[in-house]
């Protein structure tokens, strides 16, 4: 399959995007170059570079530790504390 690849000045993979397959693999004058990927794997937008039209991810960056943990919000905060509380107090009566 065929990609659109835009990269910086030291080939590092910046944005990526679907191609025609009718489009020819090299650089083009919009701005990205086309290559050609088995797999769309490893397009790690700002964690991989393009070299010789290969995509070759960054040896110590994994995708599934990157990926941010949410945090509770001020008001989820404040429910878990008041659920704590109650569940603390319910379960002090039963054993009484």
């Amino acid at each position: 399959m065929k990609i659109k690849v835009w990269t910086d000045s030291n080939n590092r993979l910046l944005h990526w995007a679907w191609a025609n397959e009718n489009r020819p693999v090299g650089p083009t004058n919009e701005g990205f170059d086309v290559i050609e990927v088995d797999e769309a794997i490893g397009l790690y937008e700002n964690h991989a570079s393009i070299v010789d039209g290969k995509v070759v991810p960054d040896a110590d960056y994994d995708p599934d530790t990157a990926r941010p943990t949410p945090e509770a919000s001020p008001e989820q905060q404040l429910l878990a504390e008041l659920y704590a509380r109650v569940m603390k107090l319910e379960g002090g009566e039963k054993n009484e």
